[in-house]
């Protein structure tokens, strides 16, 4: 069964489809997880850790993925 998070707490959107995020609890894991199931998005853990989701999914995090880091020097 998944909770919707309350649109007053501070929680960002899924960064690659930009839907808001859901919680589900499989037993004594809780998931933060984008509702969109091609997006993959997932932060689990035995508590509920909206820092990591809100690090996961903040724009800087998106670039570092796709290779848009500084030039490294190579001659």
């Amino acid at each position: 069964m998944s909770y919707i998070i309350q649109p007053d707490f501070d929680c960002r959107n899924c960064v690659k489809c930009g839907r808001r995020p859901v919680i589900d609890q499989v037993k004594k894991v809780f998931k933060i997880k984008c509702p969109n199931k091609s997006c993959n998005n997932v932060v689990s853990g035995s508590m509920l850790n909206f820092e990591k989701w809100n690090i996961k999914n903040s724009p800087a995090a998106s670039n570092r993925k796709e290779g848009n880091g500084p030039f490294k020097r190579i001659a």
